[in-house]
C-alpha cells in the first residue's frame, strides 16, 4: 500500500512539474491596439433611429504562445484565457451633430467618466471550419457611466495583414442597465424620447507588439 501511495505521489509531482516547465516556456505574445478600429452605437427614438460612432478602441490583448491563431488548423480547447483590456473614450462618440453629442455625453456621465471599459474573463471556442475565421463565446465585465456589468457576447478574430489581428462582435444592451436615463430632449415643437435598447458593434484592429532587440556591447 505504502509503495502505491507512493508512486501516486511521484506521479502527480511529475506532473506538476511539467505544468510548470511548460508555463515557463510559453512565451505571452501581446497585440497593441491600432488605427483603423471602430465602434458603432445604434438606437431609436420617436422621431427617427440613430447611429453614433467613435474610431478609437484603445487597450491590448496578451496570448499565451499556444492561443491557437492559425485559422488553418481546428481551434481546440484554450490553455489560459487571453488577458483582454478595452477603453473608449466617451468624447470620441459623435454623431455628427453637436448637440445630439451634447445630450448624449451629459446621458453618459462624461464628466466623471470618461471611458468605457472591458475587461475579458472568459473565452471558449465555437465549432467551425478550417479556414474561416476563429469564433468565441466570451463573458467579460463591462463599464459605462461607472456602473459594471456582466456581458456575454460572441466575437470572431481573424489575422490580417502587416501582422495584425482584427476582432468584431456585437451586443445589444439597455441603457438602464447602467444607469443611463435615455435621453428625452426637448427640442422643437415635441419631445423626443429615446428608445432604452442600444447596439453596439465594433471592430478593433491590433497589432503584434514586436520585442526591442538591445545593441550587444563593443
Amino acid at each position: 500500500m505504502n509503495m502505491k501511495i507512493s508512486r501516486s505521489i511521484v506521479s502527480l509531482l511529475t506532473g506538476a512539474a511539467l505544468l510548470a516547465t511548460a508555463a515557463l516556456n510559453a512565451e505571452t505574445i501581446r497585440y497593441q491596439a491600432q488605427q483603423g478600429s471602430k465602434v458603432k452605437i445604434d438606437g431609436t427614438s420617436t422621431m427617427h433611429d440613430w447611429t453614433v460612432e467613435s474610431g478609437i478602441i484603445g487597450g491590448y490583448i496578451e496570448f499565451d504562445s499556444n492561443f491557437p491563431l492559425d485559422t488553418s488548423k481546428p481551434t481546440g480547447d484554450l490553455k489560459v484565457t487571453p488577458k483582454v483590456e478595452v477603453s473608449i473614450p466617451v468624447s470620441s462618440i459623435k454623431s455628427g451633430k453637436s448637440l445630439m453629442d451634447e445630450v448624449m455625453h451629459d446621458a453618459m456621465k462624461m464628466k466623471d467618466y470618461q471611458k468605457i471599459q472591458y475587461t475579458l474573463k472568459e473565452m471558449k471556442p465555437k465549432e467551425r471550419k478550417a479556414g474561416d475565421p476563429l469564433v468565441f463565446d466570451t463573458k467579460g465585465e463591462l463599464t459605462i457611466a461607472g456602473v459594471k456589468k456582466d456581458v456575454d457576447m460572441v466575437v470572431t478574430m481573424e489575422p490580417a495583414a502587416g501582422n495584425k489581428l482584427k476582432t468584431t462582435g456585437s451586443k445589444t444592451l439597455k441603457m438602464t442597465e447602467f444607469g443611463i436615463k435615455p435621453p428625452a430632449p426637448a427640442i422643437g415643437l415635441g419631445l423626443i424620447k429615446t428608445g432604452d435598447d442600444v447596439k453596439i458593434t465594433f471592430e478593433w484592429m491590433t497589432a503584434r507588439k514586436e520585442e526591442k532587440k538591445t545593441a550587444s556591447a563593443q
